[in-house]
C-alpha cells in the first residue's frame, strides 16, 4: 500500500514543493547545534532559520508562481477554502517542526540592541513566514518579494518600537525596554492578524494575470524615451543588454532603499545609550554607540546585495522563459556573460560597498572609518558563489536559498582544506614553528587565491549558463575541481609560508 493512498493528491503536492527547502533548513539548523570555536555553525543556523521560515512562507503560494501552475490549481474543481486549508496546514507543520528543532538546537543568545535576542528573531521570524510571506507574495506576484518584504517588515517594526520608545519616554533601561516590547509584539500581533485574513481574502480572489512579474514602474518619460529608441535602433545592443540585467536587479535596489531608510531612521532618532549588564553585584555600564548598529546594517545588508546581485542574475532569466532565445542573439554568449558579469559585481560594489560608505561619511561616528578588504572579498566571493547557483537553477528564490548555506560552505571548506594542509606539512610546520596561515601569511596570497576561486566559478557557471542539460556530474565535477583547487593553494601557501625566513 503506497504513500499515495494515505496522502491524497493535493496534499502530497504541497509537502513536494516544500520538501527539499524544508530539509535543507532543518539540516543546517540542526547542524548550528554543533560546537566551534568562530561560531560559524551557530551564525549560519539563525540566517538559514530565518530565511528558511520567510522563503517557506512565500514559497507555499509562491510555487504556483515558479512552477507556472496557478491556472492549473485555480482550475481544479476544488474549493478554494480547501485548497488554502491545505496550503496552509502543510506550511504550519513545516514552520513548526523547524521552529522546534531551532529550539532544541540553537541556544538563546544575544544578539544586539537592536535584535534582542534570537527567541525574539525566532518568533519573529514564525509569524512572518505563517501569515505576511503567502499574503505578500501574492500581493507581489514574485516569491522572493515576498519572502524580502515578510523579513523587512517586522524589522521595521522593531525599528519604529526603538523611535516610539524614545519619542516618549527619555529614560532608558529596563522600563523603557519593557515599554518598547509591549509596543512591538501588539503591532506584531495585529500585523499577523492582518496577514492572515489578508491571505484568506486574496487567496478566495486570486486571479491568473498574463504579463511579467509586478516590478517596480519607471517614470513614464523615461519609458517613452527607452521605447522610441529601440524603435529607432539608436539603442546599442550592448546598452540594451546593460538595461536587461539592471531590470533583472530590482530586487537588490529594493533592498538597497530600505537599507537606506533604516540607517536613515536610526540617524535621526539615535542617541548613545548605557546599558548596564552582567550579574548582579557583577555589573558594569556598556555604551552602545551609533557604529554598532550602523555595523548590523551594513553587514546584513552587503550579504543580502551579494547573493541576491548573483541568485537572480541567471535563473530569473530561466523563470521568465528569456534564457533560450537571449542565448540565439547576434552576440557571443561571451560577451553576454561578460556584461551579467560586471553588472552582478558593479552591483554590488557600488550597494554593498559604496553606499555604506557614503552613508558611514554622514554618521556622527566615534571611530575613524576605513575600508575593511576582508569584508570586500567576502561578499565578491559571495557573489560568485550565488552566480554560480543561478547558473543551477530554475528560479531565483530556489538560488537564493541554496546560495546562502553555499556561501557559509566556502568557510568551513577553507578551514578544512587548512587542517590538511598543515597535516600534510605537519613536521616541517612544528620545526618552523610558524603563524598560522590564514592569520600569519601575507594577505595578498589569500586575495590571489579569492581572484582565482573567483574565476573558476564564473567559467563553470557560464558552462552551466550556456547548457539547457543539468547533469549532476557535471556538477560534482565542478565542485570536486574547486575544493581540490582550496587544497591545492593551501598546500602552496603553507609551504611558502614555512620557507618564508623569520625577520
Amino acid at each position: 500500500m503506497t504513500a499515495a493512498y494515505w496522502i491524497p493528491a493535493d496534499v502530497s503536492k504541497e509537502i513536494r514543493a516544500l520538501l527539499p527547502l524544508w530539509l535543507g533548513c532543518v539540516v543546517i539548523v540542526w547542524a548550528g547545534g554543533i560546537h566551534d570555536g568562530d561560531l560559524l555553525f551557530l551564525r549560519a543556523g539563525i540566517v538559514m532559520y530565518i530565511l528558511g521560515s520567510a522563503a517557506l512562507g512565500a514559497l507555499s503560494v509562491g510555487h504556483e508562481y515558479t512552477n507556472r501552475t496557478l491556472s492549473l490549481l485555480l482550475s481544479v474543481p476544488t474549493s478554494r477554502r480547501r485548497l488554502f486549508a491545505i496550503k496552509t496546514s502543510v506550511l504550519l507543520v513545516m514552520l513548526v517542526s523547524l521552529a522546534a528543532v531551532a529550539l532544541a538546537r540553537l541556544p538563546v543568545t544575544p544578539a544586539g540592541r537592536e535584535m534582542q535576542d534570537t527567541a525574539v528573531v525566532g518568533t519573529m521570524s514564525f509569524l512572518g513566514g505563517a501569515f505576511l510571506a503567502p499574503w505578500l507574495t501574492m500581493l507581489c506576484r514574485n516569491p522572493i518579494a515576498g519572502a524580502l518584504l515578510a523579513l523587512s517588515i517586522p524589522a521595521g517594526l522593531l525599528v519604529g518600537s526603538e523611535v516610539l520608545t524614545i519619542v516618549a519616554l527619555t529614560q532608558v533601561g529596563t522600563p523603557a525596554e519593557r515599554f518598547r516590547m509591549e509596543i512591538f509584539w501588539g503591532a506584531m500581533l495585529v500585523l499577523s492578524v492582518v496577514g492572515a485574513f489578508s491571505s484568506w481574502r486574496g487567496f478566495l480572489k486570486l486571479q491568473v494575470i498574463d504579463g511579467p512579474h509586478a516590478e517596480v514602474a519607471l517614470p513614464a518619460w523615461l519609458s517613452r524615451s527607452k521605447a522610441r529608441d529601440m524603435a529607432s535602433g539608436r539603442s546599442s545592443p550592448v546598452w540594451a543588454l546593460l538595461w536587461k540585467e539592471f531590470h533583472l536587479q530590482q530586487l537588490t535596489f529594493v533592498v538597497s532603499i530600505l537599507y537606506v531608510c533604516g540607517w536613515t531612521a536610526i540617524l535621526l532618532t539615535w542617541h548613545s545609550t548605557v546599558t548596564t549588564i552582567g550579574q548582579p553585584f557583577l555589573r558594569h555600564s556598556m555604551v552602545i554607540t551609533i557604529d554598532q548598529p550602523f555595523l548590523i546594517l551594513t553587514v546584513v545588508h552587503g550579504a543580502m546585495v551579494a547573493l541576491l546581485a548573483g541568485s537572480l542574475a541567471s535563473a530569473e532569466e530561466r523563470q521568465l522563459g528569456t534564457l533560450d532565445w537571449q542565448l540565439l542573439l547576434p552576440m557571443s554568449a561571451a560577451r553576454q556573460w561578460a556584461i551579467k558579469c560586471g553588472v552582478v559585481f558593479g552591483v554590488v560594489v557600488v550597494l554593498g560597498l559604496a553606499l555604506p560608505a557614503l552613508l558611514g561619511v554622514l554618521k556622527p561616528s566615534v571611530e575613524p572609518m576605513g575600508i575593511n578588504w576582508a569584508f570586500a572579498a567576502t561578499l565578491l566571493v559571495a557573489s560568485a558563489v550565488s552566480l554560480y547557483v543561478s547558473s543551477l537553477c530554475s528560479s531565483g528564490l530556489k538560488a537564493l536559498v541554496i546560495a546562502v548555506p553555499a556561501a557559509f560552505a566556502t568557510l568551513p571548506v577553507l578551514a578544512l582544506c587548512e587542517s590538511a594542509a598543515f597535516a600534510v606539512m605537519g613536521l616541517a610546520h612544528r620545526a618552523t614553528d610558524r603563524p598560522n596561515l590564514w592569520t600569519g601569511y601575507d594577505g595578498r596570497a589569500l586575495a590571489l587565491e579569492a581572484a582565482v576561486l573567483i574565476a573558476m566559478l564564473l567559467r563553470f557557471a557560464i558552462m552551466n549558463h550556456r547548457s539547457i542539460d543539468r547533469d549532476i556530474r557535471r556538477v560534482w565535477y565542478q565542485v570536486g575541481l574547486v575544493v581540490g583547487f582550496m587544497m591545492l593553494s593551501a598546500v602552496s601557501f603553507t609551504a611558502a609560508q614555512m620557507l618564508v625566513p623569520r625577520p
